[in-house]
């Protein structure tokens, strides 16, 4: 069964080799399939953060050096389009990704509420700790609420309160509303008798030691932690995922074990994109080890669903301390970087490095300086981040575009910041990056979008350009050419200034097909290709095709696809 579903969507690629979602007049769309089909139990998959790094870092770039297809692909400018797109070039909702706030514009108690389900764990009796964690610059705990629910505990960094437990919060309002599955990630505020240890609680001290622990190393862990003045302790709350844990996801290949699981992962868009959206809001530690595949039952049917998980490297915050500059801009060991300082003998200065550094504690290194979304590096190379296209990072930038001003506000002020200047930096410093982000992707793609067709025969879009403010209606204009199956032109070319454009008199159209003696459904498809232009540019942007047939059942026409030029 999975090798069939495999063949149906390597059917799916072959159609999209020249385009975003490349459909002709001819083409069958066949659906995705539905990964939330009912499988055995997958094994859990470990993975080895070190070897994970090397092979990444190394033996990854040298492959693709003597990769044939990803070279001739490169030359001839046509891409490997992202498998898991439907006709209308967006990700269906899966156990990957459900469409939200580009969809449909969350309210905001929505954006406020994210994944969340209650509000953080129960102080009303004790916190039992079942786990802890001694090692590195921030400790943790995981504890067990007076309800029985698991929490992982972490704490902000020494000389940065709120850095961290901020930067977690603000990006999972953040990821969740774009459409991915993230935890439950609470700010809490607790005084430390509520603590008790558990039985045979087994941890790492901080010589490397695994041993019980003992109530000396808890406390000695507390007095590593900021006290705020009242004496309680701001602390990030984790909730665990519901589901039995397999492991974290790839971002490459497919699990063998999971016959849902037929798209390769760095052909998946919502992975591709992620690296718009990543880059938006500096998650610079995309690795395989911060997500989390679970597998769940819901509806009776068993499957994995998949989230992403561990937000305290975005933003501003590294975790452990402020952001390093060169992230974003290099990975951990980038040969291209180490060569341009090797021939230029030092004389060359990443811009990078001209930043003008942390403005608040609060918020650590973030900012809009020398910043370019598509040139965006994560830690370590993404195979997903490396396949992405104009195409998926359109669809990336229409995500990012789709937060207000007023959405994101309302995600700032979950973050929980004391300093009403450091949450203003930082909501001001979202804006701009988002807006740089569009100006990017909705120049190399036609940014027309929201296609439908009313009542009076018009086919309706939006420029998303213009709706978010980029681009203003008054030098704004377009250009279509209506045609029925590629060689009967039906409209010549006309010049507008609105966003509709009639379509021909549906017996003007069966008159065309009539006249051919076609009898196929294809054979009375339209193709509308609109056009863009701007102020007084004599160019033309890169062309957005819808396709629209007659339901002769009831006699109006339906949109059934698009495909836009890359």
């Amino acid at each position: 069964m999975k090798e069939i579903l495999k063949f149906l969507l390597m059917v799916l690629l072959v159609s999209s080799l020249f385009g975003c979602s490349a459909r002709t007049m001819s083409d069958i769309q066949y659906p995705i399939p539905d990964d939330r089909m009912n499988i055995p139990e997958p094994q859990e998959q470990e993975i080895n953060i070190a070897k994970e790094a090397l092979h990444k870092q190394f033996v990854m770039q040298v492959q693709k050096i003597f990769e044939p297809s990803i070279f001739i692909r490169k030359i001839t400018g046509k891409p490997k389009q992202a498998m898991n797109v439907d006709a209308f070039d967006e990700v269906p909702n899966s156990t990957w990704f459900t469409n939200r706030n580009a969809f449909k514009q969350m309210s905001p108690e929505e954006i406020a509420r994210g994944p969340d389900t209650g509000t953080g764990p129960d102080q009303s009796g004790p916190w039992e700790i079942f786990r802890a964690k001694a090692q590195g610059v921030t400790p943790g705990f995981q504890i067990k609420d007076s309800k029985g629910e698991r929490y992982v505990i972490k704490f902000d960094p020494p000389g940065y309160s709120e850095l961290m437990t901020g930067a977690e919060v603000v990006s999972t309002k953040l990821f969740y509303a774009a459409g991915y599955y993230t935890p439950e990630n609470y700010i809490t505020y607790f005084h430390p008798e509520i603590l008790i240890l558990g039985d045979e609680v087994r941890f790492t001290d901080s010589k490397g030691q695994k041993r019980l622990m003992n109530q000396r190393d808890l406390k000695d862990i507390l007095q590593r932690i900021h006290y705020l003045p009242d004496g309680r302790i701001r602390a990030l709350a984790s909730k665990y995922i519901e589901g039995k844990p397999i492991g974290p996801l790839k971002y490459s290949d497919t699990r063998d074990d999971d016959p849902n699981d037929i798209v390769p992962h760095q052909h998946r868009r919502e992975l591709r994109g992620l690296r718009v959206i990543a880059a938006w809001l500096n998650h610079f530690d995309t690795k395989d080890g911060n997500s989390f595949d679970t597998f769940i039952t819901e509806n009776g049917s068993s499957y994995v669903k998949h989230y992403l998980i561990d937000f305290g490297s975005t933003l501003g915050s590294a975790a452990n301390g402020p952001n390093k500059p060169f992230r974003g801009f290099e990975y951990d060991v980038d040969p291209r970087a180490l060569l341009t300082q090797l021939f230029s003998f030092g004389l060359y200065i990443p811009p990078y490095k001209k930043s003008k550094g942390v403005q608040y504690p609060s918020i650590g290194l973030y900012n809009t300086e020398y910043f370019q979304p598509h040139k965006y590096k994560s830690q370590i190379p993404n195979p997903a981040f490396e396949y992405m296209t104009n195409c998926d990072g359109f669809w990336g930038a229409k995500i990012v575009m789709s937060f207000t001003d007023k959405q994101l506000k309302v995600a700032v002020e979950q973050g929980k910041y004391s300093d009403p200047e450091a949450a203003d930096y930082l909501l001001q410093v979202l804006k701009e990056r988002r807006n740089i982000i569009g100006r990017r992707w909705f120049k190399r793609i036609n940014p027309l979008d929201k296609f439908r067709i009313d009542e009076n025969r018009k086919l309706l879009f939006t420029d998303l350009a213009v709706e978010t403010g980029l681009e203003s209606t008054d030098k704004s204009s377009y250009g279509y050419i209506i045609s029925n199956n590629k060689t009967k032109k039906v409209t010549a070319e006309k010049l507008i200034q609105r966003t509709n454009i009639p379509l021909p008199d549906i017996e003007e159209l069966l008159q065309i097909r009539d006249s051919s003696h076609q009898e196929n459904l294809y054979d009375t498809v339209l193709e509308v290709k609109i056009f863009t232009r701007r102020g007084e540019d004599k160019k033309w942007s890169k062309w957005v095709k819808t396709f629209i047939s007659l339901d002769e059942m009831s006699g109006k026409y339906v949109l059934i696809g698009l495909q836009r030029h890359e």
